[in-house]
């Protein structure tokens, strides 16, 4: 028996139709000035138990030595360059050329435990009425030095599951670790190109429509790189972005205005703790100060704003060892299964 958890009704039930293209996986990995790291994500791949029908490299115009590097795996891989549009349009692209009935994507500094398909196809066998699955992740902790499991034991109500979403990443890795049908991927516009949090931004589309399974274990190591956040101002206007353009539905899931408060105050938050790792304790105190008054229940700018005045802050060491995510995880306990959801949209 796969350890996995399907989560309830989609909101807005529509089945998505029959694709012809049989049930094998394709792998997109899009990559953009990545070539000191592309190769081991690409090598996750190829060392996977039950390996997938097609793997796709896309460039995001890069001028770096990736195409060279995908050179040394001529007939095991696909790979295509395009004009600079981002890592969504990126993903889009390569899920617009693949061949099979399924997608899996894979950030190009992350990697993926060796048995991670072999058990997402399990569970999706087990569970036909589900259209996408995602697993848990291991994320790199500068402040700990080591990997932490990232795992959502939270309800499974797509409305509450869509509520913790417009105010914060529940699904941590998920750009990694989902493989889903691809004609739900195509049915809900793919990935946001030219948007950031695309990943809650696809999971928040598909919880509309579609039913998932998560997986509890972490088949995925997320690792920091080329495409993780260094400009925390851009991080700031991008999640206004994201509040913004559901708008509409923050209010639809609570008139009362305190979601998207909470919202706003998680946007503070992780600016000001972006500026924190920088070493811009003035401007990580104002965003962390104001994320406490639009909802002091956070802990992290309490925890902070204290140990900055107590001079007890130190600078985190973002480097990352190189380490794989283990095939034979440790045992952990899958969150119930939800039955009927709660008010839908």
């Amino acid at each position: 028996m796969v350890d996995a958890v399907i989560t309830g009704e989609p909101m807005n039930p529509r089945r998505p139709l029959n694709a012809n293209n049989g049930d094998g996986i394709s792998v997109v990995i899009p990559t953009y000035n990545s070539a000191a790291v592309l190769s081991d994500a690409i090598d996750s791949v190829l060392a996977q138990t039950h390996p997938p029908d097609e793997l796709i490299v896309i460039d995001d115009g890069g001028d770096d030595d990736t195409e060279s590097i995908c050179r040394r795996y001529r007939g095991a891989i696909r790979y295509v360059r395009q004009d600079n549009a981002g890592a969504s349009a990126a993903r889009n692209h390569g899920a617009a050329i693949a061949r099979c009935r399924w997608l899996a994507f894979l950030d190009a500094d992350d990697l993926w435990a060796p048995d991670k398909l072999a058990r997402q196809r399990a569970a999706l066998a087990q569970n036909p009425e589900a259209d996408f699955c995602v697993t848990a992740a291991c994320v790199w902790s500068a402040a700990g030095r080591r990997y932490i499991r990232m795992a959502w034991t939270g309800s499974l109500d797509p409305v509450e599951m869509t509520r913790q979403l417009l105010v914060r990443n529940i699904l941590t890795g998920s750009c990694s670790s989902m493989v889903v049908r691809a004609d739900v991927f195509a049915s809900v516009g793919g990935f946001a190109q030219g948007k950031a949090a695309e990943d809650r931004r696809l999971t928040i589309d598909l919880l509309r429509r579609y039913r998932g399974l998560i997986l509890p274990d972490a088949l995925v190591n997320q690792r920091p790189g080329p495409a993780h956040w260094s400009d925390p101002e851009r991080h700031r206007r991008e999640m206004i972005a994201l509040i913004d353009d559901y708008a509409d539905l923050l209010v639809k899931l609570d008139p009362s205005g305190r979601l998207r408060r909470r919202a706003v105050a998680r946007m503070h938050e992780r600016t000001g703790m972006h500026y924190l790792e920088n070493g811009d304790l003035r401007t990580a105190a104002r965003h962390l100060t104001r994320a406490a008054l639009l909802d002091p229940r956070l802990a992290n700018p309490w925890r902070v704003l204290i140990n900055a005045c107590l001079g007890r802050w130190r600078r985190p060491t973002a480097a990352a060892p190189q380490a794989v995510a283990s095939a034979t995880p440790e045992p952990t306990v899958a969150p119930t299964p939800v039955g009927e959801p709660g008010a839908r949209l």
